[in-house]
């Protein structure tokens, strides 16, 4: 059940004023001349009241019939004046509110006219039309929404009070008026808040009848019908905590209801009154009371009033209190009515662009591409290891440097190794001398020794020079110095087989890029990208695919896969080891597609996994 909505823009019929009144009768004070003290007392308060609620109030007015009441714009421009003009011939008996807008300060204010009843007028006077009765003019200042007007109506309230306050018996009803507002909030719900409400109204109903003429005029019963889907049901009853929805009593209620829904206005028939609630034009309760005879204008300035002031606190509270499905619905219902309905055209704009929106991302294809991590390399790269194991001597070159083929790039302590050579020479150069010396003799087996010692000396000799020339790292091709910073590790050990540089050539670079395995089964050779490195992050540049190797690396904590690009066209100014980040095209599909499939794959796999 939806609470009730605002009725400050229910119709209301030409005698009646939009607040508490006056009683009928009363003598009209004499103005003094000039703007009168109340209404200036009354203005400053009442603009005080807005700017507490956080309205941006630029200015007041007040326009009468009396001189004494009327007051304009300060300070007054020329679009002011004349779109105050305008809403002054707008607001009528049948049109109490007016809105416009003007430009003040560079920005478009919103301007407000709204009838009121000055505190002299009689209702059901012979006096001529809005005799009795003042506009009071407001200026706002941006921000608004759909809720400032409703929120300068309630407002309002506190104005027409302080513009009656000189009749005592005004005054005594709305110091009612506020303590039956005082019940109504103390309540724990809405129901019950309405409850109060409808108690307290056909009780102080029943004594203003009884203090009239006519004396009671038999039973007064009170009730109110929440609107829903276009029918009204009954929701709470004066002195009543539960009636049976099909009584004879509630359909009677009803009837009238029905037909002030359908009117969209007061309603008087025989012993029934009806007054529908609206809400930016729609009826959402009506307020239903039957008595024996006709009300009197008090009693239903009485209902009237309650309603402008406890209804609205009753329909927050009711749709504060809702659940976050019937919330949902009822803001959609909202939306769409506001979409399909007249006016409202920013809401249509937006819906279109939703709209357009939603077609692009669900059936638009557009370029769907894969993202890896990129690396640069030489298309050519050699590696430089330890020969054997050793301390490094001397280094020759660092990382980044450019060298020529066979250019020293390091050495390997020798010394061991020199000595060595040197006692194989000797070893073989003393074979040598035993060699002569049985040759001189004609000692064959003497001879045979010797040639053999000989020969195993220079073996010997030859296997040392070879690990003396070892020692030496030279460069197997010209090119950059990649990797290999040895510089601050002279005299340090190396193993046999250690990487010590690696050389790439400079005749061209290649592409490489880490994919995660989620993306890699839909990478084929043949697939172009685009790439943009971390130095150059302003350029986009073109490659194609050229394989897709098995061999699978982690790389801040993804697992992927090496894919091996060329480049197209003219590549950048590139070095070794330059790193971005590259862009696969592996076909179109639509947008929403491409950002739900992360998602969705990993929904698959944890189905799996908990699928027995």
């Amino acid at each position: 059940m939806s609470a009730p909505a605002q009725p400050s823009t229910a119709p209301q019929t030409p005698d009646a004023p939009d607040a508490v009144a006056d009683g009928a009768g009363l003598p009209q004070p004499e103005l003094p001349p000039g703007p009168a003290p109340e209404l200036l007392q009354a203005l400053a308060d009442w603009r005080r009241r807005l700017d507490a609620a956080g309205l941006a109030c630029r200015g007041v007015a007040f326009h009468a019939s009396v001189p004494a009441w009327q007051i304009g714009f300060e300070p007054a421009s020329r679009a002011v004046a004349e779109a105050w003009a305008t809403l002054l011939g707008r607001v009528g008996d049948e049109q109490p509110v007016a809105l416009g807008r003007t430009e003040h300060s560079a920005s478009a204010d919103l301007m407000l006219a709204i009838r009121v009843a000055l505190p002299d007028a009689a209702p059901g006077s012979d006096e001529s039309p809005g005799a009795g009765h003042g506009i009071v003019g407001l200026l706002l200042a941006p921000p608004h929404h759909e809720r400032t007007v409703q929120q300068v109506l309630l407002a309002l309230g506190w104005l027409q009070l302080a513009l009656a306050s000189a009749s005592l018996a005004h005054n005594r009803r709305a110091a009612r008026l506020i303590e039956l507002l005082g019940h109504v909030a103390v309540q724990v719900d809405a129901r019950a808040g309405a409850q109060e409400w409808i108690n307290r109204s056909a009780a102080w109903v029943r004594e203003e009848l009884r203090q009239s003429d006519a004396g009671l005029p038999g039973g007064f019963t009170l009730a109110l019908f929440e609107v829903r889907g276009d029918v009204p049901r009954w929701w709470v009853g004066a002195d009543t905590a539960w009636a049976e929805r099909g009584s004879p009593a509630v359909l009677a209620a009803s009837e009238p209801a029905q037909r002030a829904l359908l009117e969209m206005q007061e309603v008087h028939q025989a012993h029934w009154w009806a007054l529908p609630l609206l809400d930016d034009g729609r009826p959402q309760a009506v307020l239903v009371a039957r008595s024996d005879a006709p009300l009197p204008p008090v009693a239903l300035e009485i209902l009237r009033a309650g309603a402008t002031l406890a209804e609205p606190w009753l329909r927050q509270w009711r749709r504060a209190r809702r659940n976050w499905l019937v919330h949902g619905w009822d803001s959609l219902r909202e939306s769409a009515a506001k979409v399909a309905g007249p006016g409202h055209l920013t809401w249509k704009a937006g819906a279109a662009a939703a709209v357009v929106a939603t077609v692009a991302l669900l059936v638009w294809p557009a370029a769907d591409r894969v993202s890896a991590s990129t690396v640069i390399e030489g298309q050519t790269r050699q590696l430089v290891t330890a020969p054997q194991e050793g301390f490094i001597a001397e280094v020759k070159v660092r990382p980044g440097e450019a060298v020529a083929a066979g250019q020293l790039l390091a050495r390997l302590d020798d010394r061991e190794i020199e000595l060595e050579r040197q006692r194989q020479a000797s070893a073989r150069d003393q074979a040598a001398g035993r060699l002569r010396q049985a040759s001189a003799e004609r000692d064959a087996a003497a001879m045979a020794l010797a040639a053999a010692e000989q020969r195993s000396a220079e073996a010997q000799l030859a296997l040392t020079e070879a690990r003396l020339a070892r020692t030496r790292l030279t460069a197997p091709l010209a090119g950059l110095v990649v990797s290999g910073d040895w510089a601050q590790q002279i005299g340090g050990p190396v193993e046999a087989g250690k990487e010590m540089f690696e050389i790439a050539a400079g005749d061209g670079w290649r592409v490489v890029l880490h994919v995660p395995d989620a993306d890699i089964v839909r990478v084929r050779a043949g697939q172009q990208g685009l790439v943009r490195l971390a130095g150059l992050p302003q350029q986009t540049h073109a490659f194609e695919v050229l394989r897709v190797t098995a061999t699978a690396s982690v790389q801040d904590g993804v697992n992927g896969f090496r894919v091996e690009a060329r480049w197209l066209g003219e590549p950048p100014p590139l070095s070794p080891g330059m790193q971005g980040v590259g862009k696969i095209e592996v076909g179109h599909a639509p947008l929403l597609v491409q950002w739900t499939r992360p998602s969705l794959n990993w929904l698959r796999l944890k189905l799996w996994r908990w699928t027995p």
